[in-house]
């Protein structure tokens, strides 16, 4: 499959989330996005420390305990809401697609191109392909299982349909249809958004990349969330550790049904 990436990216709407105070981060994006003869309309992160309480009164605590284990972070349920008010605003503008990335990525030159081929694919079997993740066994898979199914032969790679996490959403394309999906399921936040979406046996999203990964996070920029440190865990309360492991199991249950139901 092959496409003339400036005709078929010419009308893509590519959005960058970002803290305004984060200037650096956002010249670095720029500059990478001119190279690749990409635009984008860089859009105001929601600020973790700032959230007020309209903001708040989405997150829920009790879920949180049960799913994530712990108490979400301010800085998470901002990015959260990053991420959702896109997706809120692809359905009032009637957007079919959108490239939706954060501020800290490494991109590699074949990247346009990947993007031309997918979206000229005309009968994509995605709403949602990630193009970076945190976990190096789907950025390097070592087995069968982290390899997954080779959907489409790309200019430069391959679309790859997974049965386990992703991790991550440094940059990704979604479809209205996944727009809608991530809509109403993520009224209620309970978990990162990252990790939201790789609950596919609820979402409805099923996971796709595209290898090799086009896309990193730069090393050395600091997080802007802040580390999950393992630390939050300690203290929590015995009934809560035994309703996430019941969760857990109805969790791994449910993702096997998935499969043997599509």
């Amino acid at each position: 499959m092959s496409a003339d990436p400036q005709s078929v990216l010419r009308s893509l709407p590519c959005f960058v989330i970002s803290l305004p105070r984060d200037e650096e981060r956002r010249a670095h994006m720029q500059a990478q996005l001119s190279t690749l003869a990409l635009s984008a309309e860089f859009i105001p992160a929601v600020d973790g420390r700032t959230l007020g309480g309209a903001e708040l009164a989405a997150y829920d605590r009790q879920r949180a305990l049960q799913v994530y284990g712990v108490e979400m972070m301010p800085t998470e349920i901002g990015c959260f809401l990053s991420h959702y008010r896109l997706y809120e605003r692809m359905l009032r503008e009637d957007l079919d697609v959108a490239l939706i990335m954060e501020d800290d990525l490494e991109i590699k030159p074949e990247f346009p191109a990947i993007l031309a081929d997918l979206l000229a694919d005309p009968a994509p079997p995605w709403l949602v392909v990630r193009f970076e993740s945190q976990r190096g066994r789907v950025r390097e898979p070592r087995t069968r299982k982290d390899r997954g199914t080779t959907v489409r032969q790309l200019s430069a790679g391959e679309l790859v349909k997974l049965n386990i996490h992703v991790l991550g959403l440094g940059a990704y394309l979604i479809r209205r249809e996944g727009a809608q999906r991530m809509v109403a399921y993520g009224r209620h936040i309970f978990m990162p958004i990252d990790q939201a979406m790789d609950r596919f046996w609820e979402s409805g999203i099923e996971p796709y990349v595209v290898r090799p990964m086009q896309v990193r996070q730069r090393p050395d920029l600091v997080s802007r969330i802040g580390a999950r440190a393992y630390e939050r865990r300690a203290g929590v309360p015995l009934w809560v550790k035994f309703r996430r492991r019941l969760q857990r199991m109805s969790d791994s249950f449910n993702k096997r049904w998935y499969w043997l139901r599509h």
